[in-house]
């Protein structure tokens, strides 16, 4: 019986060991099969991780466009609005001016108005001030006159 638990054992440290060499090698086989999955799999996400890079770019280079497409809209716009507001404020000035140039011609028409009025007071009081003279000229004369008849009356009484 030694001799066949012997041959047993053996058989069962053969069928174990070749159970070992079995498993070891479907072990080998599924962690190849694992690193060739493991590497397409890799391969696949860098596919993929370069389309959707791909798409990206594309994507922001759309994006940075349309910004750019609606800042020069804006900007135009409000170059726009700044001329707008420029003949506005052209507008206003000239109106401005207009105004004051008118305002102006009518004071200075007032001031020569006023002038005219105030030299025809002066003419009229220098008329008035020449008839005084005259006045008083005659006036004098006549006091002369009648101062010179008195002396002469008076010295006819006096040789009388």
């Amino acid at each position: 019986m030694n001799n066949k638990f012997s041959i047993g054992v053996v058989i069962a440290i053969v069928l174990q060991v070749s159970a070992f060499v079995w498993w070891t090698a479907q072990q080998a086989q599924t962690i190849t099969q694992l690193e060739s999955e493991m590497a397409e799999l890799t391969a696949r996400t860098e596919v993929e991780k370069e389309v959707t890079l791909i798409n990206d770019v594309a994507q922001l280079k759309k994006d940075i466009q349309e910004l750019s497409d609606k800042t020069l809209a804006a900007v135009l716009e409000t170059n726009e609005r700044i001329d707008g507001l420029g003949a506005h404020v052209d507008r206003q000035d000239t109106r401005i001016n207009d105004t004051f140039a008118t305002q102006m011609d009518e004071f200075q028409t007032t001031i020569q108005n006023s002038f005219n009025v105030v030299e025809g007071w002066i003419d009229g009081l220098d008329n008035d001030v020449e008839d005084i003279y005259l006045h008083i000229d005659v006036s004098h004369q006549g006091l002369d006159k009648k101062l010179s008849d008195r002396i002469k009356e008076h010295k006819h009484q006096g040789e009388e």
